[in-house]
């Protein structure tokens, strides 16, 4: 299946995957996505994507469509289709 990542307040994962691409994917759950980014674009990927022990970095939301921010226990419930679109996105807070 098909479906579009896109990389939004991440330059270096952008730099890496593109701010948008288009991508073949060959999983099931959002948390296969971010294993297949991981395992195709290597150690810049992991070290944007994943903390210490291999977790979503708690710095990094995700979104599916346009259906808000995916809670990280959801990641591996949450079923990927054909054509949906993945945002990941830097949280950022301040005051």
């Amino acid at each position: 299946m098909k479906i579009t990542v896109e990389s939004l307040g991440l330059p270096t994962l952008s730099a890496v995957i593109g701010r948008r691409a288009e991508l073949e994917f060959k999983g099931v759950t959002v948390a296969d996505l971010i294993d297949q980014l991981v395992r195709r674009f290597g150690l810049k990927a992991r070290e944007m994507l994943l903390d210490s022990e291999g977790q979503l970095d708690l710095t990094i939301q995700v979104m599916v469509n346009d259906e808000g921010f995916l809670a990280r226990e959801d990641l591996p419930k949450r079923e990927l289709k054909d054509g949906d679109r993945i945002r990941f996105m830097l949280l950022v807070g301040g005051g």
